[in-house]
């Protein structure tokens, strides 16, 4: 899965790889594009988010390896790059929304409830990838030994006040049931809060259906696309 710009490969992602991914999927990231290529189909089908900085059209498009070696496009979903900035101020909401969802973490409280928390399970930092994962053949992949190892859980609660500021897994008997966040505010003084797993879950479906109606609204209609060159493959 090449891209125009291997460099770019290397600058992204942790080991000098050029993709990540596993035995299922592998996703590549290019100087203006995302490269998502399912193993299940085996024919090398993939899909594409190009970001169009030259065409001024994002797209997202389908390509299918054609028996005979030639590939055929389809393009799922276009939008005008000039239309982002409103796009993104109609869905403002769900940031708030997002928000809305963090409550105050007090440790008194994770203890009467018997909640533990542990650092290193959400890889969020590149230094997070770095840690647990391998290049195998140009890609990064997630070695479960080393994400084992990267997996903090501490003694007593009080010392997620020495965890950097990110997020960190609550759970309890064995189960997840949140994220912690820890941010230190200007003063010096970290504060802690937490999201419930089953409001984000709600949450993801509430705006899931409010997304998809705004992208319709922003989206160019596939009547539309033999307007734009960059759509003609």
């Amino acid at each position: 899965m090449p891209c125009d710009n291997d460099d770019m490969n290397r600058r992204f992602l942790p080991h000098g790889a050029r993709a990540i991914g596993n035995e299922d999927f592998a996703l590549a990231f290019c100087d203006d594009k995302l490269v998502f290529v399912p193993k299940s189909a085996g024919n090398g089908n993939h899909y594409t988010i190009h970001g169009g900085p030259d065409s001024g059209v994002l797209d997202i498009h389908e390509t299918e390896i054609l028996a005979s070696g030639g590939k055929r496009h389809r393009t799922l979903f276009a939008l005008r790059r000039a239309d982002i900035p409103s796009l993104l101020v109609d869905t403002a909401p769900m940031l708030t929304a997002l928000l809305s969802l963090v409550r105050p973490l007090r440790l008194g409280w994770m203890k009467h409830r018997g909640i533990g928390l542990a650092r290193g399970i959400d890889l969020i930092t590149d230094e997070d990838i770095a840690a647990v994962t391998r290049k195998r053949k140009g890609r990064l992949e997630i070695d479960p030994q080393l994400l084992q190892r990267n997996i903090f859980v501490p003694e007593f609660l009080e010392e997620v006040y020495e965890f950097p500021d990110g997020i960190f897994a609550l759970c309890r008997h064995g189960r997840r049931i949140g994220t912690g966040l820890k941010v230190t505010a200007p003063d010096g003084v970290a504060r802690l809060g937490w999201v419930r797993l089953r409001d984000l879950s709600r949450f993801g479906h509430d705006w899931q259906i409010k997304l998809t109606r705004v992208l319709d609204r922003f989206a160019i209609p596939p009547d539309r696309y033999a307007d734009f060159p960059a759509l003609q493959r």
